[in-house]
């Protein structure tokens, strides 16, 4: 289903569906992440997450957030709020939200991501893998 869409609404055809597109895609990929947060032992992968982020080094932090920051300032301003989402957030703040998120809010935060940041994101995640298939083919 997910290859079709892509099929169907990549290049010129997607630039003038954009909405249709962007929708579907969005759609697709926010159920295929429901279902793997309802498969998901919540408490484990938090405890993994606060395990790399103590390991992680300011600088590091820093680079990752950055990049992170693009999918995160597109939230509604009301999880921005709740989670204290800015452009310079502390590593401690991110502890705070990784211990006090459950799975409830985790969809509310899924469902929340607009369908065009997350098509832009499959978008480019694509971009990436065709470049490591190219550079694999040599």
């Amino acid at each position: 289903m997910l290859l079709v869409v892509i099929f169907f609404f990549q290049g010129p055809v997607f630039a003038e569906a954009t909405t249709i597109g962007e929708k579907m895609v969005g759609k697709t990929i926010k159920v295929v992440v429901r279902i793997a947060v309802a498969t998901t032992n919540i408490k484990k992968v938090k405890k993994k997450l606060v395990k790399k982020l103590e390991l992680m080094d300011d600088e590091k932090f820093r680079m990752r957030y950055a990049k992170s920051y693009e999918l995160l300032k597109d939230l509604p301003p009301d999880i921005k709020a709740t989670y204290k989402v800015t452009l310079h957030m502390s590593k401690e703040q991110m502890f705070k939200n990784i211990e006090s998120v459950d799975k409830k809010q985790i969809y509310k935060i899924i469902s929340s991501i607009p369908d065009k940041t997350v098509t832009g994101l499959f978008k480019e995640y694509l971009r990436e893998m065709r470049h490591v298939d190219s550079g694999n083919r040599k």
